[in-house]
């Protein structure tokens, strides 16, 4: 399994349109969204990952490459009849290894609370869950999870950072 950056608007554009409806039923949104983020794409802050597996699509990744600290894993979606087979965490470990190597201190990412899977598999990739917030769009609370690329265990700094980049984040 691998992960491939996409480059083409109109790639990226399909990918975010089936990670956000996964996750936002409230689909104006995503037209919304993608006008207004278009040029962080361009930009590179932000990448959408196609999660590729002997040249069968499998799912999608987004990734917020949010200051010069951190980044922030936006979503995951491995397709339903994809699922169960591992793919979601060969990718997070294929991002973490990306990067660890570009000198990230720490990956976040978040989970609903609901979601008891999600959470085993960032307790078994040592991610620390460090609070909540409270997705206004979603409309449902969730985890916030991070992984500490350098192992310095700063959990002061984690948590401050996530105060940035959650609207509404609260420790545990």
């Amino acid at each position: 399994m691998k992960i491939i950056q996409l480059k083409e608007s109109e790639r990226i554009k399909e990918a975010l349109r089936r990670l956000t409806e996964e996750f936002i039923e409230e689909y104006p949104y995503y037209s919304t969204w993608i006008h207004k983020n278009e040029a962080t794409f361009k930009a590179g802050t932000r990448v959408v990952y196609e999660l590729n597996d002997n040249e069968k699509v499998v799912g999608y990744m987004m990734v917020h490459f949010s200051t010069e600290k951190c980044a922030k894993i936006n979503g995951i979606f491995v397709f339903p009849d994809c699922q169960k087979r591992g793919y979601a965490k060969k990718a997070l470990l294929q991002v973490l290894e990306q990067l660890k190597s570009r000198n990230y201190d720490y990956a976040f990412i978040q989970t609903r609370t609901h979601n008891k899977i999600v959470v085993h598999m960032f307790e078994s990739l040592r991610f620390d869950v460090i609070g909540q917030n409270y997705h206004k769009i979603e409309k449902q609370s969730n985890w916030v999870a991070v992984y500490d690329l350098k192992g310095k265990r700063n959990f002061d700094e984690m948590s401050a950072l996530a105060v940035q980049l959650y609207q509404g984040f609260s420790k545990n």
